[in-house]
């Protein structure tokens, strides 16, 4: 099965980081990832432990992902679909596929992406719907752009895997979709609108807008399109020119309608966990030809991450901080920020450099081995809290799909030498 000619752009865009970029990568570097990253726990992690578990529970017959789920993968009685827990799915088992190689994976993804395209689609005002039932019926109509940066991300997967060029044009389409209608004509992106684009709702965060970016870079690793390039790059000029606390080295998650940022007493916040997701992708964006000056961003997130919200006795990171680099909220620790924070240390300390952050590695790794991961049933839980342990233990929801999992195992695997 052809695989898409942006398989190409992906290939060399992983080649050329395992030479390190001028980054401490060589022959010390590679042996030093090797010893670090344990590539057969990953890959029996990930392939055993979620992504099978999500093939045999999440695809119904007609390309509807079940995603909500009980601890022992069982399929909740009642299901719906967002925009968002299609489109991850689709990124997941696109990793399933490029892993294994089996045609389940793909055969799942294909049917996926057609039931995106079948009943999410918009064919009157253009876009996506926000949620549907298991037959297609459409459920919530409003438009998201959080939802829409999925389905961008999960749709140039789809072209990757596939090779079929109809799922490439949906997703420049859903983009095109998305500068028309969903973008502030002075900059940044609308959280959310009614139907027809007519009314803003919610309040404005960098949120979407970082998984825009993310899905961009997804969008040009499969096309190659350099308007998809200078798009991403418009995107995160806006960001940090706009948006970033250069004084502080983070940034902030909710903003004004003027994309001031809230006051901490109005419900303003730093998301810690973002701060290394937004490490990790301009670290990549940089290693494909974005500016060297984002991957000095890149690091003063990360470090700020590493001040405010590192847990320097168990391993691992809490969730909120405030301008003043102090962290808010209890002790509890989201599985989703684990995950970003495993994937952006690896990629720091192997091809940035960065010999520091393999001992956090290594604590956070354990931290999660102990905590989050099922040893019984598999997969993740959702939540763990001292004293209590795992606080929620169900597999999966419209919410809890396993692309930050996935994300972060495909990682440690690049990092190694490939995915297969």
């Amino acid at each position: 099965m052809s695989r898409g000619p942006g398989i190409l752009v992906f290939l060399v865009a992983a080649v050329g980081a395992l030479v390190g970029h001028g980054c401490g990568g060589g022959k010390d570097s590679k042996a030093m990832t090797e010893e670090h990253i344990d590539r057969a726990w990953f890959r029996r992690s990930l392939v055993e432990d979620n992504l099978a578990h999500w093939l045999a529970a999440a695809p119904a017959p007609n390309g509807f992902f079940r995603t909500t789920l009980d601890r022992q993968w069982r399929p909740a009685a009642t299901q719906t679909a967002t925009l968002v827990s299609q489109s991850r799915m689709l990124y997941v088992l696109s990793v399933g596929y490029e892993v294994t190689g089996r045609d389940e994976y793909l055969q799942a993804v294909r049917k996926g992406a057609e039931f995106l395209l079948a009943h999410f689609s918009d064919r009157g005002h253009g876009g996506f719907f926000w949620s549907v039932a298991p037959e297609g019926r459409v459920l919530e109509k409003h438009k998201s752009s959080y939802g829409h940066a999925f389905a961008i991300f999960g749709l140039a997967h789809a072209y990757r895997v596939t090779g079929e060029r109809r799922f490439a044009e949906a997703a420049l389409r859903c983009w095109d979709d998305v500068k028309a209608h969903l973008r502030y004509p002075s900059g940044g992106i609308k959280p959310q609108t009614t139907r027809d684009f007519s009314q803003v709702r919610g309040t404005n965060t960098q949120n979407p807008m970082m998984h825009l970016f993310e899905a961009l870079l997804a969008l040009h690793d499969a096309t190659g399109s350099r308007q998809v390039f200078d798009d991403a790059g418009e995107l995160a000029g806006f960001i940090y020119e706009r948006l970033y606390d250069r004084e502080g080295g983070f940034l902030p998650e909710r903003y004004t309608e003027q994309w001031e940022r809230l006051p901490i007493e109005r419900g303003g916040f730093v998301d810690l966990g973002h701060q290394f997701e937004w490490a990790y992708l301009l670290s990549r964006a940089v290693e494909k030809g974005f500016p060297r000056r984002y991957l000095d961003i890149g690091r003063r997130l990360l470090d700020f991450g590493m001040r405010v919200a590192y847990d320097r006795s168990e391993g691992g990171i809490f969730s909120r901080g405030d301008y003043a680099g102090r962290r808010l909220g209890g002790a509890g620790k989201g599985w989703w920020q684990q995950c970003e924070l495993l994937r952006a240390l690896m990629h720091y300390a192997a091809l940035r450099g960065r010999e520091d952050l393999w001992e956090p590695f290594a604590q956070s790794l354990a931290f999660v081995k102990e905590h989050f991961l099922d040893a019984e049933y598999g997969g993740w839980y959702g939540s763990y809290e001292p004293g209590r342990g795992p606080v929620r233990r169900d597999k999966g929801s419209t919410w809890k799909v396993g692309y930050h999992a996935a994300g972060m195992h495909a990682e440690a695997l690049r990092l190694t030498g490939g995915m297969r």
